[in-house]
C-alpha cells in the first residue's frame, strides 16, 4: 500500500512538474537559510563552553565616571587578582594577561616577527582547559623566562620536534625557555595568542602595587556554590582599602570625597560565558578598551539573525503549505472516484499525508546538499568553521525528522480531512465548496512585512558603510602606506626614514605608536595642576615631529613639536576634546599633570592644540588625546609613509628595496592605510552582506507563497471572470481585479514592518558615534521595491486568466 502511495506521490510530481519545482524550490531555500543560520549562531554561543570551570570564571573589568565621562574598561590594576585571593576565601585562583608589545623571534636561522606574545599567571592552564601536546601546564609558567608555545607556532620553528627545554631568542638579547606545547586555541574560545610567556618575566609589571594603572586582564575562579551578586558587593571594601589611599595621595582628596564629587571608581565582574557576546551591550566594554587578542562578538546579531531564520522558515513552511493547498482543490474529482470505487476516507489521509511528506524530504535532502555547497563559502566569508554534524550531534538528525513530518503532516491536512469528508455523489455534482482564504492574506502579509524589514535594513547597514567610507575624518587617509614592524630596525629607524625621503615619489614619514586598529591603547588622568582635582581621562599618543605635516591635520593653536626645542620632551600637545576637558579658553603654556605608573606625578607643559580627527573607529566617539614627543624608536613603532598619488605599487618596491639595506631579518610588514581603516568595520561589512542575501532569498521564498494565493484566488473565482468576459470586461479590468487585495496585502505589510524596521535599525546604528540619520525615503523605496515584485509575480496568473477562454472558464466540469 505505502509503495502504491509513493508511485501516485511521484506521478503528482511529474504531473505538474513547474508547481512541484516551485514548492520544492521555496521549501528547500528556507530550509537552507534556517540551517546555517541556525548553525551560525549556535557557534556564536559557544564561545569558553569549553572551559570545565567556565560556570565560575569571571573576568574583572573597571568602571570609571570621572569628570562626567563614563568608561568600563578590561584592563584592571596588577595587584587586583592577588589581593582578591588573598583577603577573600571565595576565591580559589586567579590569573593575569599583559600584553608585552611586538618582538621579534629566532630559533637558529628562523626569525619571524610576533604580534601575539602575551604573559600570564602560572595559574592559568589550571583555570583555562586548554589541552597541551608536551610538557605540565600545571608548571608551564611557574619560572620567569618560561615561554609556552601554540601547535602551529611550534611548527613554524621547530617543524614535528618536540621542542620542550629549547629556547627562543627575543629581540636579539633574551633568551626564553620552551616549557610546554598546547593545542591551538580553539576556536571558540575569546582568547587567542601564538606564545604564552610567563608573568614573572617582568617582575617590576607582576609585582607592581600600583591601583591606578589599567595593565592587565584579571580573571578569577570562584568556588562552587558563592553568590557573584554578594561577592561584587565585597569588592567595594577593595576600592576603599586600596584604591583610597592612592587617589589620596594622587589627588589630595580622600576617595569619599573623589565620590561626592559625582565620580566613581568600581571593580566589578563579568561572567566568562558573557565575555565574547555580551562585552558591549551588557557591559559597555568597548572594543578600544579590550586587548587585541581577544574577539569579541555582539549579541544584539544573535538575536536579529535568530529572529530572520525563524521567520524564514516559517515563511517557507506557510508557502509551501498555500501552494499545496492551492493544487488541491483539483483533486476533488479524483477524491470522488477513489471513494466511489471503495476507498475509505482513512487510506485517502494517509495517501495525502504520505504525498506530502515525501515533497519535504525531497525538500529536505536539497537543502541538506545546498547547506553541503555554501558552507565551505560562508566559512571563508565570516571566517567561521560552521560544520553540519549528523552523527556527533544528537539535535541534528531528530530535528530533521520531525521537522519532516510535522510539515509534511501540517501541509497535507487540508486536502487530507477536507477533502476526504464529502460524500462521492457531492464532489461530482457540484464539487468542493470554495472556503474564504483569509488566514492565507494574514500569512502573506506576515511574510512580506519581514520581508520589507529586511529590505530596509539591508539599505541601511548599506548606507552606513558609505557614510562610514566616505565621512571626513579629519586627516587625508589617502596614499598612505604604514609599516607595523619598524621597531624592528631600532637605532637605524631615522637612517631608514631619512632613506625613504630621498625617493621624490614619499612626500613625508612620520613614526607614531599604536592608530586606526582596536584604539589608542595608552590611557591615564591629566589634571591641570593648579584648577582641582578631578583628573581628566585621556588617550596618549606617541609622535614624531613629522606626524602634522604627514597626516595634514590642522592646528588651531600654538605649535607643533620641533627638533629645534630640546624641552619639547617635557611638551604635549592636545586636541580640542582634551581642550573641551580642561575647561580653559587659553591653553598654551598651562601646567598638566600626569598620574603615572607606580602613582608618580609627571608636569607637561601645554604647547599647541590640534583639530579632532577620528583616530579610533566611528563607533568610538573623539575622546581627549594627549600628544608626546617619541623617542627615536619604540616597540610599538608604525611607520607612516605619504606617497603622491597613483605612485603606490612603484614606492612599494622602492620601499621594499630600502628596508633590505638596513635588515634582513625580517620581510617589511606593510599595509595601505586605507585598508586598514576599512578592517575596523569588517564586521559590519560581512553583516551586510549576510543581510543581503537573506533578503532577497525572503522575498524570493514570499513571492513563491503570493503565486500559490494567486493561483489558489484565480481558481476559485474562475466562473467569475468567464462571465465578466462575455459581459464585456476587458482584459485590464480583469488584471486589476485579481491585483487588487494582493496591493493591498502589500501596503498593510508596510505599515507594520515600518516601524519594527525603524526600531530595530535605529538601535543598531546606536553602536556608532557618527552615523547616518533615518529616511523616509528609505521606506518609501523599499515599499515601492516590495509592492513591484509582489505586482509582478501576482500578474503571472492574472494575465493567464485574463487571457481565458471565457467558454472555457464556464465549461461545467
Amino acid at each position: 500500500m505505502f509503495k502504491s502511495y509513493c508511485i501516485l506521490a511521484i506521478r503528482n510530481l511529474r504531473r505538474h512538474q513547474v508547481f512541484s519545482i516551485l514548492n520544492i524550490a521555496g521549501l528547500a531555500a528556507g530550509i537552507t537559510c534556517f540551517i546555517l543560520l541556525s548553525l551560525f549562531i549556535r557557534d556564536e554561543l559557544s564561545f569558553d563552553t569549553f572551559n570545565k570551570q567556565a560556570g565560575n570564571i569571571y573576568r574583572l573589568y573597571i568602571h570609571l565616571d570621572i569628570n562626567g565621562r563614563e568608561s568600563n574598561s578590561s584592563k584592571t590594576a596588577p595587584p587586583t587578582g592577588a589581593t582578591l585571593k588573598r583577603d577573600f576565601p571565595e576565591v580559589t585562583a586567579y590569573t593575569r594577561i599583559g600584553y608585552p608589545g611586538t618582538h621579534s623571534v629566532r630559533y637558529q636561522e628562523k626569525i619571524f616577527r610576533e604580534y601575539h606574545i602575551y604573559t600570564a599567571d602560572s595559574a592559568f592552564f589550571t583555570i583555562f582547559s586548554y589541552p597541551f601536546l608536551y610538557g605540565n601546564p600545571k608548571t608551564a609558567l611557574d619560572h620567569p623566562g618560561n615561554i609556552v608555545l601554540t601547535e602551529t607556532s611550534a611548527t613554524r620553528y621547530f617543524g614535528k620536534e618536540n621542542p620542550v627545554g629549547k629556547s627562543l631568542i627575543v629581540d636579539g638579547t633574551n633568551s626564553y625557555l620552551v616549557t610546554g606545547v598546547m593545542k591551538d586555541f580553539p576556536y571558540n574560545s575569546h582568547f587567542n595568542c601564538d606564545f604564552i610567556l610567563s608573568a614573572a618575566t617582568f617582575p617590576e609589571a607582576s609585582s607592581s602595587q600600583d591601583w591606578l594603572e589599567g595593565g592587565c586582564s584579571t580573571y578569577i575562579v570562584l568556588k562552587d556554590g558563592t553568590s557573584a551578586a554578594d561577592f561584587k558587593l565585597k569588592l567595594r571594601n577593595i576600592v576603599v582599602k586600596y584604591v583610597g589611599p592612592q587617589v589620596e595621595k594622587a589627588l589630595g582628596v580622600s576617595i569619599t570625597q573623589f565620590i561626592a564629587r559625582g565620580n566613581a571608581y568600581e571593580i566589578l565582574m563579568q561572567p566568562l560565558l558573557s565575555v565574547y557576546l555580551y562585552s558591549k551591550t551588557k557591559y559597555g566594554i568597548d572594543r578600544n578598551t579590550e586587548w587585541s587578542g581577544n574577539k569579541t562578538g555582539d549579541i544584539t546579531y544573535v538575536y536579529i539573525f535568530a529572529a530572520v531564520a525563524l521567520f524564514i522558515l516559517l515563511i517557507a513552511v506557510v508557502n509551501f503549505m498555500n501552494l499545496s493547498t492551492a493544487r488541491s482543490e483539483k483533486r476533488a474529482k479524483e477524491v470522488g472516484i477513489k471513494k466511489t470505487l471503495g476507498s475509505n476516507r482513512q487510506k485517502l489521509i494517509f495517501q495525502f499525508i504520505t504525498e506530502s511528506v515525501i515533497m519535504v524530504s525531497i525538500a529536505v535532502l536539497i537543502a541538506l546538499v545546498l547547506v553541503a555547497l555554501i558552507i565551505p563559502w560562508f566559512n571563508d566569508f565570516t571566517g567561521r568553521h560552521l560544520q553540519l554534524h549528523f552523527f556527533e550531534d544528537e539535535y541534528t538528525l531528530p530535528f530533521l525528522i520531525c521537522f519532516t513530518l510535522v510539515t509534511g503532516i501540517l501541509a497535507g491536512s487540508y486536502p487530507a480531512f477536507y477533502l476526504s469528508s464529502f460524500q462521492p455523489i457531492d464532489i461530482m455534482k457540484s464539487g468542493v465548496k470554495k472556503r474564504k482564504s483569509s488566514l492565507r492574506s494574514l500569512l502573506v502579509v506576515f511574510q512580506f512585512s519581514i520581508s520589507i524589514t529586511l529590505i530596509i535594513g539591508m539599505i541601511i547597514i548599506r548606507s552606513q558603510l558609505q557614510f562610514i567610507q566616505q565621512k571626513d575624518l579629519g586627516f587625508k587617509k589617502e596614499n598612505m602606506i604604514s609599516i607595523d614592524n619598524a621597531a624592528l630596525l631600532g637605532s637605524n629607524l631615522k637612517l631608514y626614514k631619512d632613506a625613504l625621503l630621498r625617493n621624490p615619489k614619499i612626500t613625508a614619514v612620520t613614526n607614531t605608536s599604536l592608530m586606526f586598529y582596536s584604539g589608542v591603547p595608552g590611557d591615564g588622568y591629566l589634571f591641570e595642576k593648579k584648577s582641582g582635582t578631578d583628573p581628566l581621562p585621556c588617550q596618549y599618543l606617541d609622535v614624531d615631529c613629522d606626524f602634522v605635516k604627514t597626516f595634514d591635520i590642522q592646528l588651531v593653536a600654538g605649535r607643533f613639536f620641533s627638533e629645534g626645542w630640546k624641552t619639547d620632551s617635557n611638551a604635549v600637545i592636545i586636541n580640542e576634546s582634551a581642550l573641551e576637558g580642561f575647561n580653559t579658553k587659553t591653553p598654551l603654556q598651562k601646567e598638566i599633570t600626569r598620574i603615572g605608573n607606580g602613582n608618580k606625578l609627571k608636569t607637561f607643559k601645554i604647547i599647541g592644540v590640534v583639530k579632532d580627527f577620528n583616530y579610533e573607529s566611528l563607533h568610538q566617539v573623539i575622546r581627549p588625546l594627549i600628544f608626546h614627543l617619541s623617542p627615536v624608536q619604540q616597540s610599538s613603532s608604525i611607520l607612516n609613509i605619504r606617497v603622491q598619488p597613483g605612485s603606490e605599487n612603484e614606492t612599494i618596491k622602492y620601499i621594499n628595496d630600502t628596508w633590505n639595506q638596513f635588515t634582513t631579518e625580517e620581510k617589511c610588514d606593510y599595509s595601505l592605510l586605507n585598508e586598514n581603516l576599512a578592517g575596523l568595520y569588517d564586521s559590519e561589512r560581512k553583516i551586510g552582506v549576510i543581510t543581503a542575501i537573506f533578503s532577497m532569498l525572503a522575498i524570493f521564498i514570499a513571492c513563491l507563497g503570493l503565486f500559490g494565493l494567486a493561483v489558489f484566488i484565480t481558481e476559485q473565482r474562475i466562473k467569475e471572470i468567464g462571465v465578466r468576459k462575455i459581459l464585456g470586461a476587458s482584459i485590464y479590468s480583469i488584471i486589476f481585479t485579481i491585483t487588487k487585495p494582493f496591493i493591498l496585502w502589500v501596503l498593510i505589510a508596510n505599515l507594520m514592518a515600518w516601524p519594527i524596521a525603524y526600531m530595530i535599525m535605529h538601535n543598531w546604528l546606536q553602536n556608532f558615534a557618527y552615523r547616518v540619520d533615518i529616511s523616509i525615503w528609505v521606506f518609501i523605496l523599499s515599499g515601492f521595491l516590495v509592492a513591484l515584485i509582489a505586482l509582478l509575480t501576482v500578474s503571472i496568473e492574472a494575465v493567464k486568466a485574463a487571457r481565458m477562454n471565457p467558454v472555457n472558464c464556464l465549461r461545467s466540469e
